[in-house]
């Protein structure tokens, strides 16, 4: 009996001693978790973090934009450099018109020869702009008749009448393409498929007799967001192809006749070539600007001589448009009776668009018609 009972108290001292153990074992623990911070803490320090981080990856907005430092030109590279130039430039062009364009072209050109004729210096880089013969005309340039204005004109993207700075234009850097088989399409849908948004398609048939785009092509060089096409040669579905000549999603498409016959589509051709179309040679890179009176081509370089006055040709004509709608002679805004007067003597002179009080011309310089 004895031993019955030692063995018992052995074993309730040792269950005893056991469970003073793991108390002290649960505090030492208890201890040791007190020390680390809590879990909510850190997981909401890491959200702060990612917050901070983000916000300094996150693309700037407006508001922050006009907060920044310029750009220092010195530290891009040659190509940054003409991305920037040509996207400024693009979008210059489409406040302008290719007739104030032009205006600006023979100013430009009649200063150099007067210059060079006056003095020994060298000859002044620039070429002038190439005009595509008249025979490339738009196709889908004129909307259906709902979309007429109130004084019956057709009505552009932002609803200015067609035919101003404001209307619909084909501006874009030019993707060449050159037909190496008469009557064969295959290389035109070839350009089409490599073309980048914002180019325009310029193709040379090689006076083919069959179309060589329509309808179809027009739809999807309007999905992909290309600036326009070009064609020294016909093309086809009219009626289809005016439904994507106007909208945001527009795309204007010029050619030198139509057909309702298409052609083959066997032969690949060559892009990116230089090409000729409508009497002009086109290179890859050029810039083309077309609307309801023409198509104009040249480079980068030529294009930013010639801007600056294209602008302040079509400030002046919009406030001399204004004069006249107020009843202002346009003769009484120019110099044209001065002008007049000294041809008839064989003087020089230059038609001017004169300063008046009736119309204002706020940060526009007087503007020469030779």
């Amino acid at each position: 009996m004895n031993s019955i009972l030692v063995a018992r108290s052995s074993k309730a001292a040792a269950a005893t001693s056991a469970r003073l153990g793991l108390r002290r074992l649960a505090g030492q623990h208890l201890a040791a978790i007190a020390t680390i911070p809590p879990i909510i803490d850190t997981a909401t320090t890491t959200s702060q973090q990612r917050r901070h981080k983000s916000s300094i990856l996150r693309k700037p907005n407006d508001k922050y934009d006009k907060r920044q430092a310029p750009v220092d030109e010195t530290k891009l590279t040659d190509k940054q450099k003409y991305k920037n130039r040509l996207s400024t430039l693009l979008s210059r062009l489409q406040k302008v018109d290719t007739a104030a364009l032009c205006d600006a072209d023979k100013s430009l050109l009649a200063h150099i020869a007067k210059r060079q004729q006056n003095s020994s210096e060298a000859p002044y880089p620039y070429v002038g702009l190439q005009l595509m013969d008249h025979t490339i005309r738009p196709r889908n340039y004129f909307p259906e008749a709902e979309r007429l204005g109130a004084d019956g004109r057709p009505l552009g993207v932002n609803g200015s009448s067609v035919g101003d700075a404001d209307g619909m234009k084909m501006i874009g850097v030019a993707r060449t393409v050159q037909i190496t088989r008469p009557n064969d399409l295959l290389a035109v849908l070839r350009g089409l498929d490599e073309a980048q948004p914002g180019e325009v398609l310029v193709v040379n048939t090689l006076d083919s007799s069959r179309a060589v785009a329509g309808g179809l092509f027009c739809a999807e060089a309007a999905r992909k967001g290309l600036g326009g096409v070009v064609v020294d040669g016909k093309v086809r579905d009219v009626g289809q192809i005016s439904k994507f000549g106007y909208g945001l999603g527009g795309c204007l498409m010029y050619s030198s006749g139509v057909t309702p016959y298409a052609g083959t589509v066997q032969s690949v051709g060559e892009i990116n070539v230089p090409v000729v179309c409508g009497g002009v040679k086109v290179d890859k890179g050029d810039i083309v600007v077309g609307d309801g009176d023409g198509v104009l081509v040249g480079s980068l370089d030529t294009f930013e001589r010639v801007i600056d006055v294209a602008e302040n040709v079509v400030a002046a004509e919009r406030n001399m448009l204004k004069g006249i709608s107020q009843g202002v002679s346009l003769i009484r805004m120019t110099n044209f009776a001065e002008h007049l007067e000294l041809r008839k003597s064989a003087k020089d002179s230059a038609l001017d668009f004169r300063k008046t009080r009736l119309v204002t011309f706020n940060g526009v310089e007087h503007v020469y018609i030779e």
